[in-house]
């Protein structure tokens, strides 16, 4: 079980600095936009790394947890790659900023899975 977690911290990592990547290829026009972007689109991250070393020092993480965890990182990079190369339209630059709340959104539905699958496994 401890393998799991530097190999999802590490995974959640390479996905924000994709998602820099991102930001940098949507070429904001000043360094504001820049920063405000990058902000806004590692938020999901940083949340998720908090709330994960938060339930491993409790002793509360799972493996489920941190299956979830990279799922939703995944998930916000393959997204974001649809939006901004693959399938380039007008509604582009509103579906980028809405990213952050859809990874919620998954965090939201997949968290109550995982809590189920953990207790299962526990029991």
């Amino acid at each position: 079980m401890k393998w799991i977690a530097p190999i999802a911290f590490s995974l959640m990592a390479v996905a924000a600095c994709i998602t820099l990547f991102f930001v940098s290829a949507l070429k904001p026009t000043s360094t504001g936009a820049f920063v405000f972007f990058a902000a806004w689109l590692i938020l999901p991250y940083v949340i998720i790394c908090a709330a994960l070393l938060i339930l491993r020092r409790k002793g509360a993480a799972s493996f489920h947890w941190y299956v979830v965890a990279v799922i939703v990182s995944t998930g916000g990079i393959v997204f974001l790659a649809d939006v901004i190369f693959w399938n380039q339209d007008a509604q582009g630059a509103i579906a980028v900023l809405m990213t952050p709340v859809l990874q919620g959104g998954a965090l939201a539905l997949l968290l109550p899975i995982a809590w189920r699958l953990s207790r299962n496994t526990l029991t």
